[in-house]
């Protein structure tokens, strides 16, 4: 099959308006007056690594000062630290790393940088080989020459804090939900190591799949421009939320704080309400930008933080939500949704060469939305419960 789409497409290639064609122009000018006016590139330009040391294989450990709390910094007041690799320095990814959430009287997330660094060694997989062997082929991974910036997380808020809470029932007392810092201070980075990419993958697992889909496509047009192609892939990161669980809602809006940052013209944007309602406001205002969804619909370490009891309840929820914006995009937004299993994320496991939906495996639905060619479609599989 994999050969086979190959051979076609060269026979597509002149009957099909590829996406994205036409009149070429990126994040409009208005739209990026009200980004800067909420303030969201306050932080640009602020911090550099106070240290960067060789850690082997390519990588590179960049360290920033906390500075008693100003500076970039981890949700317990540890240090922050971003990966680099160096290779093709036309094409960039970016990956922002999951590990849960933390609010108040909720304490699920990672509280140290290192605690999930970028695979120096052992066994590993998915976009961090250069192939995969399935034992019946050898297959290419679609990023595997791309230049790479690794972003832990450790900020508790998605990436999209900014704030700091004292909190007597968390170590040390205090909260410092650094997203919007800590995602800055990378995207400086980035943008300081690779500064000329024709291209950018801007892709995010779990959390940080909810903020590659937030803010961070906004500092790339701010870092980079609109003559890059800038793409995003949200692997995992629900961003839709239930709207039931009032209490939770209103305790991430008043520790993480991240209300603040939400264009004036975004009307239904709310940090009580719905979240991709920024993805809405951003495909609107964003001509170029190409943004792709993953999930499985029973994902059961989404259901547990949003507090979503069933498969089917979830799966609405996924397809309500992001759905909407495959309707009204659909050239520019579009999901791959597995049915009839549980598992979290696929970009950096075997499920992103072996997962498939509709007969279509996701790595090659990945190859296809870089380009972009016309096999990438939106792709829901239809229910299969899940035991």
């Amino acid at each position: 099959m994999r050969s086979s789409r190959l051979r076609c497409f060269s026979l597509l290639v002149a009957a099909v308006l590829f996406v994205g064609a036409g009149p070429k122009q990126g994040l409009n000018n208005q739209a990026r007056e009200e980004l800067a006016d909420a303030g969201v590139d306050k932080y640009l330009g602020q911090f550099t690594p106070a240290l960067s040391e060789d850690v082997g294989d390519g990588w590179v450990r960049h360290t920033y000062d906390p500075d008693g709390g100003n500076g970039p910094l981890c949700i317990a007041g540890t240090p922050f630290r971003v990966f680099t690799k160096s290779q093709n320095p036309a094409k960039l990814m970016i990956l922002l790393q999951g590990g849960g959430a933390c609010w108040q009287g909720f304490y699920f997330c990672n509280v140290f940088a290192d605690v999930l660094p970028p695979p120096l060694a052992g066994p590993h997989s998915g976009i961090w080989v250069d192939s995969f062997d399935t034992g019946t082929e050898v297959l290419p991974n679609p990023v595997g020459d791309y230049s790479i910036v690794y972003v832990p997380y450790c900020d508790g808020s998605v990436f999209t804090g900014d704030n700091v809470v004292f909190d007597p029932d968390f170590p040390g007392g205090f909260r410092f939900h650094r997203g919007l810092r800590n995602l800055s201070a990378a995207m400086d980075l980035a943008q300081a190591k690779f500064s000329h990419p024709s291209r950018i993958l801007l892709a995010g697992s779990s959390a940080g799949g909810v903020g590659a889909a937030a803010f961070a496509p906004f500092l790339a047009r701010f870092l980079y421009g609109n003559n890059t192609k800038l793409r995003v892939f949200n692997d995992a990161g629900p961003v839709a939320i239930n709207l039931d669980e009032v209490g939770a809602i209103q305790a991430r809006a008043d520790d993480w704080q991240f209300g603040q940052f939400f264009p004036a013209s975004c009307t239904d944007c709310s940090d009580l309400g719905q979240s991709t309602e920024i993805i809405h406001w951003r495909l609107a205002n964003d001509s170029t930008i190409l943004e792709s969804f993953y999930s499985t619909d029973a994902d059961e370490t989404n259901r547990f933080f949003l507090n979503v009891a069933t498969q089917a309840e979830y799966r609405d929820l996924l397809l309500t939500e992001h759905g909407a914006l495959n309707d009204l995009y659909p050239d520019r937004y579009k999901t791959f949704i597995r049915s009839g299993d549980d598992e979290h994320t696929a970009l950096q496991r075997p499920t992103f060469y072996l997962g498939d939906a509709d007969g279509v495996p996701l790595d090659v639905w990945t190859g296809d939305f870089l380009v972009p060619r016309p096999f990438w479609v939106d792709i829901v599989e239809d229910f299969v419960p899940f035991p």
